[in-house]
């Protein structure tokens, strides 16, 4: 009997140990989050293939593009599913600090939404892009014939300065954009967490003890995806004048 015991007890740890690597397909992110996301990698990238060629046009229709997506994300934060909620996964430094701890571990249990980190990633790129954006509204280029609505109110060389900041901020934003996608090839390759997938499914293989069942409310978004994208596009053509 003696000899057992140790033998009935390895087994059950080992038992345990193999029911938390079971993991479900559980939905997370809800369809109007996904497209506010590829939207913005879209629009930005189009930004930057124009600004490159000299496009205005282009990058004059993608600047504003990519301005409703953040007004609509913004809106989202509020309104939106759960995991799309600021209040929902915006952490304080004690979370930020404690998951920075095991940031490096390879066996780390991916959490419902956003991780700390992931979250303040998120919001870097929202308030970059928006300011972006911003930015835009009030620049003009050095021959004073392209510019943004409102570059007529200021000096011209007042614009100017913002057409420069303009810039200078886009070079932030891609290099958020650098960080952001190094961290999502650490999630695949270290982690095994793939984040690029999930976010175009919308579901994520979490372990048991972390998933939640599918809720609902993933299913009954149209009505207020609606109302924000009208008040979005409203709030875009109101600026654009």
């Amino acid at each position: 009997m003696q000899e057992t015991k140790p033998t009935v007890r390895a087994a059950v740890k080992a038992t345990i140990k193999a029911e938390a690597k079971v993991t479900a397909k559980v939905a997370v992110w809800d369809l109007p989050l996904r497209l506010c996301h590829w939207g913005l990698v879209a629009s930005i990238a189009v930004c930057w293939w124009s600004a490159e060629n000299h496009n205005m046009a282009w990058h004059v229709t993608a600047g504003y593009t990519a301005l409703g997506v953040v007004l609509f994300r913004i809106y989202w934060g509020f309104v939106g599913s759960t995991q799309a909620r600021f209040v929902h996964f915006l952490q304080g430094p004690a979370a930020i600090l404690t998951y920075l701890k095991k940031f490096h571990h390879r066996e780390s249990s991916a959490s419902p939404g956003h991780n700390p980190l992931g979250a303040l990633s998120a919001i870097a790129l929202l308030l970059c892009a928006l300011l972006q954006a911003g930015l835009g509204l009030f620049a003009i280029d050095v021959d004073g014939y392209e510019g943004g609505p409102y570059a007529d109110y200021l000096e011209f060389d007042t614009a100017r300065a913002f057409a420069q900041w303009h810039e200078w901020n886009f070079n932030l934003l891609l290099a958020l954009i650098a960080l952001h996608l190094v961290a999502i090839v650490y999630y695949q390759v270290w982690k095994k967490q793939p984040l690029a997938r999930a976010m175009i499914t919308g579901k994520k293989a979490l372990s048991v003890e972390h998933a939640v069942p599918e809720s609902a409310e993933l299913k009954s978004v149209l009505v207020p995806a609606l109302i924000g994208l009208f008040l979005s596009v409203g709030i875009v053509l109101l600026i654009r004048g």
